[in-house]
Order: C-alpha cells, then structure tokens, then sequence
C-alpha cells in the first residue's frame, strides 16, 4: 500500500553546547563516578579497562563514560529498540557501499576530546580519513564520526540524547539524526545551525555535503515497523 503524505518541518531554539560545556549524567542509565574503580579521565589505560569491564559484565548491559568522569551502566536494547539500529545501520552500511566510509554499530565507542566515551547506534566515518581510521590501534575509536544516529529508546529522555548529539557536534559531527519513534519525529543537527524537527517524514535525506543520495526510509522501517513487518 503506498501512502502520501505532506512533510513539515520546523526549527527549534536549541544550539550545540560549547565543546567544554558540563552535560549532566544519566542517559537514562546507573551513573558510578569512575574514582570508585580507582580509575579517573585521565588514565592512559582507560579505554582497555573500561573494554575489558564489558566483557566481564555483559550481560549486565551497554556502558559509556561521561565527560563527568562516571561510568554510565545502561539496560541491555531490547525490543523494537534493536530492530531500529539494526535497519539504520544496514541501510548506511549499503549505501557506504557504494559511496565509500567506514560504517559502525551501537557497538562501537568513541573517544571525545572531553574524555567521555559514547555510542551512538550507528555512524559513518567519511572515506577521505581512510588514512586515520587504519592507524588507529586502540581498544575505542579516538576518532570523531561525521555522521552519528541516535534512535529514542524507553531508558532515554530526548533532552538526555540531545545533550549527547550536541557534545558529538561540539567536537566535530558534522550531521546528526535523533529518531523519535513514539512521537515520530526526527530532529536534524548541523554544526552552527539550530535543530530541524521533522514530523512523521516518509524518508530521511542525508545532506549533500555529508551523505550525498542517502536516504532512509524511517516511517517504514522505524515508525510502522511493527505494525507492517
């Protein structure tokens, strides 16, 4: 059944934070200050010991470190929250097929200028810093991802994963998408700009100058995915 529909779009009055600025903990998440592991910001092992606590404990859930210096404990995805990240990413991973960059699951951490270590559930790494990304040899990606998406889940606020967009912008991002599935909307972030909000859109469009043809189809495979499988 094809449906036609009219997509609007306004803006909010949100800006990206300033790359120093505090974030609050949580993310809808256990946050324990990393000082009662006897481990801070600043170790030079962080990355393997915080690799290695996840192996320990993985059943337990997803973790990520805020700017704060907390490790942030999260409930394992469930369901529909893992069929949206994983139609997301299989829909970038075509299209980086053809256009070149590097494409990485909620799995993936990456390393903030500010210390923190977040997740996004999935993100593209554009093909010209080829170079950087074989260099690296580190337990997490100290690298900055062009492109990150975030999709709402019941253990996150939308002010809590718009925070964490913003520090990503704050340091680099150059578009991030925040998808909304209860209230099927999807807001858009460029650096210097303020947010799009788009209102149950058919298709998202990546930018030309980021994600030039990228096109996702978040009505079906995220807003009606369960009542049309």
């Amino acid at each position: 059944m094809t449906t036609t529909t009219t997509t609007t779009a306004t803006t909010t009055t949100t800006r990206p934070a300033p790359p120093d600025a505090p974030a609050p903990d949580g993310y809808g998440a256990t946050a324990i200050p990393l000082a009662e592991f006897g481990k801070s910001l600043t170790d030079a092992d962080l990355d393997e010991w915080l690799e290695a606590f996840g192996q320990r404990n993985a059943t337990a859930g997803q973790y990520e470190i805020s700017p704060q210096g907390c490790l942030l404990i999260m409930p394992p995805t469930g369901n529909p929250g893992t069929y949206h990240e994983t139609h997301i990413t299989i829909a970038l991973g075509i299209w980086a097929d053809a256009h070149g960059g590097f494409v990485r699951g909620p799995t993936a951490l990456f390393v903030l200028p500010n210390g923190a270590r977040y997740g996004p559930d999935a993100s593209w790494v554009a093909p010209e810093r080829r170079d950087e990304v074989l260099q690296e040899r580190r337990a997490f990606s100290h690298l900055v991802p062009d492109f990150i998406v975030e999709v709402q889940s019941p253990s996150n606020s939308r002010a809590e994963l718009v925070d964490k967009i913003n520090q990503f912008i704050a340091h680099g991002t150059r578009l991030a998408w925040l998808i909304d599935a209860p209230t099927r909307t999807v807001i858009k972030f460029r650096p210097g700009q303020e947010p799009e909000i788009l209102h149950d859109p058919e298709y998202i469009d990546g930018d030309a100058d980021v994600l030039p043809g990228f096109r996702f189809a978040v009505r079906a495979r995220i807003f009606d995915y369960l009542n049309n499988p």
